[in-house]
């Protein structure tokens, strides 16, 4: 069992990603809006210049300001592949330098809370 993390800069093909989610009986997903490190940077006062210095070698342009995190339970290897592969073939068509991208992390257990059922 893996949590996959999709982070997306392109998000022309969120609807598109979370369609996929149904056809490939993914039953939950969640969604957070989310913010790169270079975009928070550029926010701070007296702080986009470190981007064009020799820490960063960004042009502003190129650096997105929204993203979307979606992250998702899946119980086994054969749907992760079929999840990462649907992704992959969906953002292909971007014309964005930076897309996003997917990494996941096992999961070793699942422990759902509710409340206290009265007696």
């Amino acid at each position: 069992m893996n949590v996959l993390f999709i982070v997306l800069n392109d998000l022309v093909y969120l609807d598109e990603i979370l369609e996929e989610f149904v056809t490939l009986k993914v039953r939950g997903a969640t969604i957070i809006d989310s913010e790169g490190m270079a975009a928070a940077i550029l926010k701070r006062d007296g702080l986009g210049g470190l981007l064009s210095g020799g820490l960063f070698k960004v042009e502003t342009k190129d650096i997105q300001q929204n993203s979307k995190t979606i992250f998702t339970v899946i119980p086994d290897e054969e749907t992760l592949e079929k999840v990462v592969t649907s992704v992959k073939k969906i953002v292909e068509r971007s014309r964005q330098k930076t897309v996003g991208f997917m990494f996941t992390v096992p999961v070793s257990g699942i422990y759902p809370l509710s409340p206290k059922k009265p007696k």
